[in-house]
Order: structure tokens, then C-alpha cells, then sequence
């Protein structure tokens, strides 16, 4: 029922767009006319089209796939495609942590039945005490351990700004005992010449 109700519309939309054609003055509706005279059209370019391609075997592959071809002509295709990109994209950015964690499960799933051992629940309250002050121990070496990375790599990118700097003044440097060098060699020159010039007078 949906493909005729599919059909239905797009004779209707077929009508809308041709008008009313008349029919040689028969008493039916002019709606049902012109929705008969569309059908006939429809069926007679079918049977044209048949009898054309018939013996073309590469066109009637071509006609058959314009079924394929009305599913890319569909403009929720596209966007489905797009969201199924985007979700490969994500998943590809997540890829290295959600094997992290799958590892971090299985490990945890082999030590179940030791972290869920009858002795871990009857741990004295001392100790529980003590457990706890190690905890808080370990979570103040981790940020102390968080501050020292972040200074080193304050420090490494300030070594990196110093070694910029130096290299850039050497090149300076460079250039300038280079141009020196040349002011040198072109007085030499011109010295040289002086002298001589005399001789060649003589």
C-alpha cells in the first residue's frame, strides 16, 4: 500500500505540473481524466522505453539501476552517510583510549577474585586508617609529580626560546663578520691598486 500511495502522489504531482488535459468531452471529473490520460502517458513512454532498450544490454543495465539511483537521489542519504562518517570519525579518535580501558577491564575482571577476597573485608580499622594516609600520600605525590612536569616543560620550552635566541644573534653575527670580511677584502683590493698604479706610470 505504500508504494501505491508513493505512486499516487507523484501523479498527483505529475498532474499539478502538466494541468488538466481535456478528454474529448466525456462526463468524468476532471481530476480522474487527467490522473487516466497521465497513467496512459506513463504506461506508454514504459513501453516505448522497453522496446528501445530491448537488445542494448549496456543501457538496460543503466535502466537497471535507477532503482540504486533514487537512493542517492534521496536527500536523507546523504546526511545518513554523514552521520555515519562522523560516528567514524569519532570512533577513530577514541580508538586508543577505548582499547586502554578494554585492557584496564579485562585486567581488572583477573583480579576480581582477589580484590573481592573474604580478607580484603576484614581489614582492622588501624590499617584502614593507615590505607587511607597512603592514599592521601600518593594523591600529594601525584600532584607534586604534575607540578615538576609542568615546571620541566616550562623549563625545556624556555631553553628552546633561549636557543632561538642565540641562534638567531649568531646568525646576526654571521652576517655582520661576513660583511666585514668583504668591506676588508674590497679596501685590500683598492689598496693594491693604489700601489700600483704608480708603477705602471713609470
Amino acid at each position: 500500500m505504500e508504494a501505491l500511495d508513493i505512486l499516487e502522489k507523484r501523479i498527483d504531482t505529475l498532474t499539478r505540473i502538466l494541468g488538466v488535459v481535456p478528454d474529448n468531452g466525456l462526463d468524468e471529473s476532471p481530476k480522474v481524466a487527467a490522473s487516466e490520460n497521465v497513467i496512459d502517458s506513463l504506461i506508454s513512454a514504459n513501453n516505448i522505453v522497453n522496446e528501445a532498450i530491448s537488445g542494448r544490454e549496456k543501457i538496460k543495465a543503466i535502466a537497471d539501476r535507477s532503482e540504486e539511483l533514487e537512493t542517492y537521489l534521496d536527500p536523507h542519504f546523504l546526511e545518513e552517510n554523514q552521520q555515519v562518517r562522523a560516528k567514524e570519525v569519532y570512533l577513530n579518535a577514541v580508538a586508543n583510549d577505548l582499547h586502554t580501558q578494554f585492557q584496564q577491564l579485562e585486567r581488572i575482571k583477573e583480579l576480581e577474585p582477589t580484590l573481592g577476597a573474604e580478607y580484603f573485608r576484614n581489614i582492622p580499622g588501624e590499617c584502614i586508617d593507615k590505607l587511607k594516609q597512603v592514599n592521601e600520600d600518593n594523591t600529594e605525590f601525584s600532584q607534586q609529580a604534575e607540578l615538576i612536569e609542568e615546571s620541566l616543560i616550562l623549563a625545556m620550552k624556555r631553553y628552546g626560546e633561549i636557543q632561538k635566541g642565540l641562534l638567531d644573534s649568531l646568525g646576526a653575527m654571521n652576517k655582520r663578520l661576513e660583511a666585514v670580511e668583504e668591506k676588508l677584502q674590497q679596501n685590500k683590493k683598492e689598496q693594491m691598486e693604489k700601489e700600483l698604479s704608480p708603477k705602471d706610470q713609470e
